[in-house]
């Protein structure tokens, strides 16, 4: 029985635990014989049996766990069709491309509906697909469903949105550190009479607003029974963010200060670790850069611009000097030198004659070409180039199949170690507070006269926010991408992770 695998881009996945939660679900579906989930580039690669399970499968159980598969729409008017069972033909040829999430063909309105994953198939294969079974697209009438306007690249995106919630964490944490600093060392009875409210209305903000997106996915984690590291960070939050309110109403210190501070000090980390991984991705954007947009066809005779997602196979195009080569093709009119540095890493231009053969994207420097197109899409030189690098970076090495093994258990571990630390202060509570008192001396800021609960809180929520390693799950996927992606820029193609 054949395999197949798919690259599923899964998102809201935000730690290790996340990626490895996503790995276990999916090796449960029946049919499915491997899964790499990779928390830096955010893919799922599933290889499994197409004739007992396939994309929707994974992507229900994907959605089920919390999390959201994202895929591209495209809608296509179909002509040729006479009745429902053309419709139905199809529908099934559509939906059996490798890549197709799913496509409904509808009769009335002479259109197919196709959600696809475009790192694996395109326009170009559902076109071919209809024409192989006697349709065709309508060519005048085609509609991409989606906008075609350029969009700010997402990694920025991240990377502003990461930087906004650090900087509104620290507009209000800030200004409570200044004011701790001023009260311990100068007495202000203002200060001193509003200081509990003053501290709660600055971490209100800082907990409910810049840290709104942490407390979701926690919220989402822990719904599903899956607490991830997010789930860490929220606990002592909330934890010291309700002894804040029921300091209102009891003789209890407030820590309203401690929840500001865990959640400013953890925006940090995500800033630094969403640019991490923006700058890491960066390697797969410069290569899709170096595509031809358009492209000019010899149609009846005539030149006629296109994009470069229009070209087909066997079409002419015409390429003058100082212009980017639009696909692979072969050469069938006229003569020049190439520069190929970006493909060969040959530094010196090659020369081309009819019959030579030409690579997508590299620079034609002299003379007019007419070259005929030979590879389209995914099939050209640069998308297997593409395809490589990010195969790399799909992969798992075995430290990162290790840190994700420590990682799948490690939160459930320290919420049973926070429960337990603040059992313990209850149980042995002169044992506990004799060591307080002996820190005092060395520490000043330890109080041991805050009281039993309080103090066995205080040392709970430290287990929880002092032990989340996001890094061990991040560290090793991004190096890969990194790695990979330099390699690549530099022409050293590296086919899978293990060779780093």
């Amino acid at each position: 029985m054949g395999t197949k695998q798919v690259d599923l881009p899964v998102g809201g996945m935000t730690c290790a635990a996340c990626s490895s939660r996503v790995e276990k679900g999916l090796k449960k579906i029946e049919g499915v014989s491997e899964v790499n989930v990779n928390l830096a580039t955010g893919k799922a690669r599933v290889e499994y049996e197409p004739e007992r399970t396939g994309a929707l499968a994974f992507m229900d159980a994907i959605c089920n766990m919390g999390y959201e598969v994202k895929a591209e729409k495209v809608i296509l008017p179909i002509g040729g069709m006479n009745c429902a069972a053309c419709s139905s033909r199809v529908e099934r040829t559509l939906n059996k491309l490798d890549g197709v999430l799913q496509a409904h063909v509808n009769l009335a309105t002479e259109k197919a509906t196709i959600d696809y994953f475009p790192n694996r198939t395109g326009v170009s294969d559902f076109e071919k697909a209809i024409s192989t079974i006697g349709f065709f697209v309508k060519e005048e009438e085609k509609e991409l469903g989606k906008e075609r306007e350029e969009k700010e690249d997402e990694d920025v995106k991240k990377v502003k949105e990461a930087r906004n919630r650090l900087i509104t964490a620290w507009a209000f944490t800030g200004p409570m550190t200044i004011l701790m600093l001023v009260m311990w060392f100068k007495h202000i009875h203002f200060l001193h009479l509003y200081h509990q409210w003053i501290m709660f209305f600055l971490a209100t903000p800082v907990v409910f607003w810049a840290g709104h997106k942490t407390n979701k996915s926690a919220l989402k984690g822990m719904l599903h029974l899956n607490p991830t590291m997010d789930a860490l960070i929220f606990l002592g939050v909330f934890a010291s963010y309700s002894i804040a309110i029921a300091s209102f109403f009891i003789t209890i210190p407030s820590f309203a200060m401690p929840a500001a501070m865990i959640m400013a000090f953890h925006l940090i980390g995500r800033y630094l670790e969403t640019m991490a991984r923006g700058r890491a991705s960066q390697a797969i954007k410069k290569l899709l850069k170096l595509e031809a947009k358009s492209a000019r066809i010899l149609v009846e005779g005539k030149e006629v611009e296109v994009p470069i997602e229009k070209v087909k196979v066997g079409d002419v195009m015409i390429v003058r000097p100082g212009e980017k080569i639009p696909t692979d093709g072969v050469v069938v009119d006229g003569m020049s030198s190439v520069d190929e540095s970006m493909a060969t890493g040959e530094s010196m231009p090659v020369e081309k004659r009819e019959g030579s053969e030409v690579i997508g994207a590299t620079l034609n420097q002299q003379g007019l070409l007419n070259i005929k197109a030979t590879k389209i899409g995914k099939d050209t030189f640069l998308s297997q180039v593409i395809k490589m690098v990010e195969e790399c970076q799909g992969t798992k090495v075995p430290i990162q199949q290790f840190a994700d093994r420590i990682t799948y258990f490690f939160v459930p571990t320290i919420m049973g170690i926070a429960l337990v630390t603040f059992a313990a202060w209850l149980i042995f509570p002169t044992f506990f507070v004799g060591i307080a008192n002996w820190t005092q001396h060395y520490l000043p800021w330890v109080n041991p006269s805050l009281g039993l609960i309080a103090l066995a809180l205080f040392a709970s929520i430290t287990v929880l926010v002092i032990a989340c390693p996001c890094a061990l799950g991040l560290a090793t996927p991004t190096a890969l991408m990194v790695g990979s992606g330099m390699g690549a820029e530099k022409g050293i193609l590296i086919r899978r992770g293990e060779a780093i």
